[in-house]
């Protein structure tokens, strides 16, 4: 590993809370492509990779229904809540939560594609916060 890779290694454990961890050596031969996609044809998506999905699937949910679902469907057909901005800030918490949990299982268990999934997390995560953010302002206003 690089002298880059086991620093950032470091301070991703400290923000995410993780115990300090050894490098773990890198394999000495990388498999070939066709091994590589039978493996991962092979193998179910890890807690990590599975994770990060739901945390997604939350996000692509909590978007549907505040900018979709709550403002424009429900008034269309005469039905409107005060219960829409609590259930949109309960989804923002749970999305928020599965995100930092991938994110954790990523670091934890150094998986080999954590830096890649860094940069989606991180834009995602900003979104989210200031989606919510707006929402309690709303909430509190």
């Amino acid at each position: 590993m690089s002298a880059i890779t086991e620093t950032l290694d470091r301070v991703f454990d400290r923000l995410l809370f993780l115990p300090p961890q050894s490098p773990i050596p890198e394999p000495v031969d990388e498999p070939a492509v066709d091994e590589v996609t039978e493996l991962e044809d092979a193998f179910p998506a890890s807690p990590g990779e599975r994770a990060f999905s739901l945390s997604l699937f939350i996000s692509a949910t909590r978007c549907t229904l505040q900018y979709v679902l709550l403002p424009v469907v429900l008034p269309l057909i005469g039905l409107t809540t005060d219960i829409s901005l609590p259930m949109v800030i309960l989804l923002d918490l749970l999305a928020i939560t599965m995100l930092v949990r991938s994110l954790r299982y990523f670091w934890q268990t150094r998986h080999p594609r954590r830096f890649d999934m860094l940069p989606l997390s991180s834009v995602i995560l900003f979104i989210i916060l200031f989606s919510l953010g707006f929402d309690i302002w709303q909430l509190l206003s």
